[in-house]
This record gives structure tokens, C-alpha cells and sequence, in this order.
């Protein structure tokens, strides 16, 4: 990896930082890039490294936030319109409009004490090549999957912060990056629809839906890459299938 590699995403994490201070800048696609930004700057990090878990927290206190846009903006767009349409109607009432606005104020006081280093030093481990990616899935359960996609995306910034990038190999673990998200936002999404306490009949309804479409989901991205023994023999051994529709 590149010595410079470092001080990039730290200048890149900063001029977020600048950005997202300003009270109008607050965007989902604005909290999107500062999580990015934070994530890549985190990557790079020692885990012992104390502004490491600075950068970690401004991620989790964006967590919330990320979790209420993907709900309105994606979960329940892709539930089918009869059941899209009772749902808003139940928890129009129940939802609260300033629960974003304050977890924006929460971050944004956060970021704006953060006292960020003029410089910080790579970590070793980086420098050793780096073992081949076990690639087993886990069953279809949210933490299990969860801990697997945390795996997959520590390697993905790893990848793409080498000085000699596989793209082949960064298109699959981004692939599959995407493709566990997506089973994530969807349990994130039932569990909030179950925290508006809808009607047991509709909760069953949009339930059913959901495991069905995570179901799908997940046994698409297994078929690709779920008997792969790992991405350095997969890429010797056979070509690529394209994930698409997820």
C-alpha cells in the first residue's frame, strides 16, 4: 500500500467533515458520503490508534440516521403498493418528523468538537500480503450475515486501498457487499415496521414478503459465490457471474 494512502483519505475525510458541519448539508446522500469517507479513513486505521475510535463513533452516531433514510427512501418503496399503502397510513401518526433532525444535531455537535490529527502514521499489518478470502457463507440470519458483511467490507477497503488493485476481485466483494446490505436494510426495515406497532394481520403480511425477498436475494448471491473455497481460486478457475435484479 501506498505511504501516501493514508493522509488522502484523511484529507478526503476532512473536507466531509467541513462540508457536513453546515447546518444544510444533511441529505441522505450527504450522511452516505461521510459514512464512506469515515469507513475508508477507518480502514486504515490500528484498531489501538485513538482517533480510530473517534472516526468509529461518528459512524455509529450515523447509524440511526442511515437506518431511518434507507426505511423511508428504499424499504418501503420496494414493498408491494397494497401493502406499501395501508403501512403509511398506519404509522403516519405513530412516526416521529424530528427523530432524524435530532439524531443530525447529536452528529453534527459530535463532529464539530472532533479534534482531528495533522498527520497520522499507516499501520504495519497493511504492509504483509494479504491471505486469501474464505468465501462460506453463513446460514440466512441477520447476525450472522451481519458479521460476514462487516468481514467482506474490511477486505473490500483493504482491496481498494492496495497499491495493486484486482478489480475483478473488488467488483466481487463489492457485489457481495451490496447484495448482504440489501438483506440487512431489509431486516432493519421489518423490525421498525414491527416498532410502529402496525396491525398483526398487515405486520404478518409485510413479514412474510420480506423473508421471501431476502430469501431470494441471498440464494442468488450463495449460487455466485457461496461454494467458493476462496476469491484467489475463484479467479483462476472460473468466470465471473453477474449478480443482477437485487
Amino acid at each position: 500500500m501506498q505511504s501516501t494512502q493514508i493522509e488522502k483519505k484523511l484529507k478526503e475525510f476532512k473536507k466531509i467533515l467541513k462540508h457536513f458541519t453546515k447546518k444544510s448539508l444533511q441529505s441522505p446522500d450527504d450522511v452516505h458520503v461521510l459514512r464512506v469517507k469515515s469507513r475508508e479513513l477507518f480502514s486504515l486505521l490500528s484498531k489501538e490508534d485513538a482517533f480510530a475510535k473517534i472516526v468509529k463513533k461518528a459512524i455509529s452516531l450515523s447509524n440511526e440516521i442511515r437506518d431511518i433514510d434507507v426505511f423511508f427512501s428504499d424499504y418501503l418503496a420496494s414493498l408491494p403498493k397494497r401493502y406499501r399503502k395501508k403501512l403509511q397510513e398506519e404509522i403516519a401518526e405513530k412516526v416521529k418528523e424530528d427523530a432524524r433532525e435530532k439524531e443530525i444535531k447529536k452528529l453534527r455537535k459530535y463532529l464539530k468538537n472532533l479534534q482531528i490529527p495533522k498527520s497520522l502514521e499507516q499501520k504495519t499489518k497493511e504492509e504483509t500480503p494479504q491471505t486469501p478470502l474464505q468465501i462460506k457463507f453463513p446460514p440466512l440470519e441477520k447476525k450472522k450475515l451481519h458479521k460476514y458483511r462487516i468481514t467482506i467490507k474490511k477486505r473490500l477497503y483493504i482491496e481498494k486501498n492496495s497499491s495493486v488493485k484486482d478489480e475483478k476481485k473488488i467488483k466481487i466483494l463489492t457485489e457481495m457487499k451490496d447484495a448482504l446490505g440489501a438483506i440487512n436494510d431489509n431486516y432493519n426495515g421489518l423490525e421498525r415496521v414491527h416498532s410502529y406497532g402496525v396491525k398483526e394481520k398487515l405486520y404478518k403480511k409485510i413479514e412474510r414478503y420480506t423473508q421471501e425477498e431476502n430469501a431470494r436475494v441471498y440464494e442468488k448471491i450463495k449460487d455466485s459465490y457461496g461454494v467458493i473455497i476462496s476469491l484467489d481460486e475463484y479467479n483462476a478457475t472460473h468466470n465471473q457471474k453477474e449478480l443482477t435484479k437485487l
